[in-house]
């Protein structure tokens, strides 16, 4: 099984307060979120040919401890299935050795320029 993983400090504009997802000084979900997507798109980029990237397709995380400003994250995913062109990922979150999220994450493989194409068709 493949894995890979990549640390994090949460930093002052990560806060749930500071973003609007919530009203506490604590990494906001979307953050988190953000930091998984990072990490596979990451470890992705070495399995991808010159004209391809990746995009997010479907995440489904469950949220499960708080972390403060300053909290060293690591974040874990490991390849569960490629189906053509989707990569199924499952990732946990650990905070102080301490898992604060998990779930599945989706990314499908794109040609660039055919995707970016379809945002003239939209005007």
């Amino acid at each position: 099984m493949e894995e890979f993983s990549k640390s994090f400090i949460v930093g002052p504009n990560d806060t749930a307060k500071r973003i609007g997802s919530g009203d506490l000084e604590v990494l906001a979900t979307p953050i988190m979120i953000a930091m998984v997507e990072n990490t596979a798109k990451e470890w992705l980029n070495n399995e991808l040919a010159e004209n391809e990237t990746s995009v997010g397709t479907l995440i489904n995380a469950k949220h499960l401890r708080p972390s403060k400003i300053g909290a060293e994250l690591l974040v874990k995913i490991k390849v569960e299935s490629k189906e053509r062109s989707k990569i199924n990922f499952s990732f946990e979150v650990i905070d102080n050795d301490r898992v604060a999220a998990s779930g599945n994450h989706q990314r499908a493989v794109i040609l660039t320029d055919e995707f970016l194409s379809k945002l003239a068709l939209s005007k």
